[in-house]
């Protein structure tokens, strides 16, 4: 039943209006009258009417200045204006401030109970958009946390988002920094759903629920998407959220925390997870791991296979050169023959899920060098084209990256002692296929080469930084051709590169 308020001065009106109008028929129950704008401030502030009807001519506040008034405090409610012939001024102010529903003086019941309907109209319009608002706002904070997940999947399983979901994101992350990081939680036994609702809700509560901006179960863990501002505060902050975790259940759980990067890269960052759960099986149980947690042993491995960019080669050489940079930097580690090989097993098994064992078989460098980067194309339906040109192109490259520390690996050295065919043939044939002379090649890889390897280990000697990649020990040609290459020296760079905040995984 809507509440109706009456202000007029006129005693007879007032009286009338309580009299002739049918209120319960009509659904409206009379709250209470004024008989003038300041009293009637006073009742709306007492009554918060639905429904005010209100003379525009009154002594002390008159209809407008009521209306500009009691809008402030009851911006609800609607107004009906009592209004007579000559008073079109404050008739056009009333139209200013909104007001719709007007009755002409004098009046009668039949003109009256036709406004009020109309008005009766509008109230219930109004309300049942308000349900239907409310309903809908309620039905969306129950699908977001949905939708937040569907979404989080298709972003960690690498699939095209569509248009709605696009746009479902870009609203989700608001004005957040494109700079995020991906918790994972799990425990040896599978999360159901009330362990991942208690781990949510402790998380949200300890880091605030803004941070926690997408939630996804995937591979029997929880994978939420946070920003990469919490880093230097995230361990204390899981290390404690386990620790209240178990006076729920008790349970061992771990967790995860990849490196930072903006949202096209959560593929990325979602493989260095699993890479990180591969790696925490072969140490001492940890309860939080990281990258940072993880580099001595094993854990060495993950800062020397750059799995984004061996991911994302687009061609066989691309990936030669990326399985050949880890193979030196495990060898500047001092990795055994055996170590690599597991490191290259750790590497297909995190790419691929490439579980089963002997799939590298090799025992000599070169071989599982070789190996590895054959069995990633495969897996990566990379190739050199299947023709006699391809695939004597891919012999090429192989001897090239083989010998690459001889000193002497000149296109003569190559053509008449390792792959025995006419230099200038082989010249001809090398510009053909990459639009480079053979010399120009062979300094731009031995450069890329040597960078790749000081931004791994800034501290290696020049002298055999230049050795490991081709040139005279004493490192004084080296230099020059570094400087060249660079426009820097090769301390120089060095220093640049320790100066540099650490580069997440993929950087070089």
């Amino acid at each position: 039943m809507y509440s109706v308020l009456f202000v007029d001065d006129e005693d007879i009106e007032r009286e009338a209006m309580a009299a002739i109008i049918p209120w319960k028929q009509m659904d409206m129950t009379l709250a209470d009258m004024a008989w003038n704008g300041v009293e009637g401030l006073e009742k709306i502030r007492m009554h918060r009417p639905d429904v005010v009807i209100t003379d525009i001519k009154m002594p002390v506040m008159n209809g407008i200045e009521l209306i500009r008034e009691a809008q402030k405090i009851s911006p609800l409610t609607v107004f009906v204006v009592l209004s007579g012939y000559g008073e079109f001024e404050y008739t056009s102010q009333a139209m200013e401030l909104g007001i719709r529903h007007y009755i002409l003086k004098p009046c009668d019941e039949t003109q009256m109970v036709e406004v009020l309907q109309k008005v009766k109209e509008e109230l219930a319009s109004r309300e049942q958009k308000q349900k239907s608002e409310q309903e809908y706002q309620h039905t969306m904070r129950r699908l977001v946390p949905y939708a937040k997940g569907q979404i989080l999947r298709e972003l960690i399983t690498k699939q095209e988002l569509s248009q709605s979901d696009k746009l479902l994101m870009k609203r989700f992350l608001g004005t957040a920094e494109n700079n995020f990081m991906l918790l994972a939680v799990r425990d040896e036994d599978q999360l159901d759903q009330l362990d991942r609702f208690v781990v949510t809700n402790i998380l949200s509560e300890l880091m605030g629920e803004s941070n926690v901006i997408m939630r996804a179960e995937a591979d029997h863990q929880i994978v939420f998407l946070i920003p990469a501002g919490l880093r230097g505060n995230i361990e204390p902050i899981v290390k404690k959220m386990h620790r209240e975790f178990s006076k729920f259940r008790k349970a061992a759980l771990r967790s995860a925390i990849s490196g930072s990067g903006r949202l096209e890269e959560v593929y990325e960052l979602y493989c260095q997870i699993q890479e990180l759960w591969h790696l925490g099986k072969l140490e001492v149980r940890q309860e939080f791991l990281s990258r940072e947690s993880l580099r001595s042993g094993t854990g060495e491995v993950s800062m020397m296979v750059d799995y984004r960019k061996i991911r994302q080669a687009g061609g066989f050489e691309e990936l030669l050169f990326e399985i050949y940079t880890s193979y030196v930097k495990m060898e500047v580690r001092d990795f055994s023959i055996t170590e690599m090989r597991e490191a290259y097993q750790l590497m297909l098994t995190v790419l691929y899920g490439a579980e089963e064992e002997g799939i590298l078989t090799e025992n000599a460098p070169w071989p599982l060098v070789r190996q590895t980067v054959e069995e990633c194309a495969r897996r990566q339906g990379i190739s050199m084209p299947d023709t006699n040109d391809g695939r004597r192109m891919q012999q090429i490259l192989c001897e090239i990256y083989r010998n690459i520390r001889n000193q002497d690996l000149t296109i003569q050295y190559l053509a008449k002692e390792i792959l025995y065919m006419n230099e200038n043939y082989l010249g001809r044939f090398f510009y053909k296929y990459t639009g480079e002379k053979y010399s120009t090649y062979l300094q731009r890889l031995r450069m890329s080469l040597a960078r790749r390897l000081m931004a791994y280990y800034p501290d290696i000697r020049i002298a055999e930084l230049a050795e490991r990649v081709g040139y005279p020990p004493d490192g004084q040609y080296f230099a020059r051709v570094f400087k060249k290459e660079t426009g820097m020296s090769p301390s120089e760079y060095r220093e640049n590169v320790k100066t540099k905040a650490e580069p997440r995984q993929g950087a070089s």
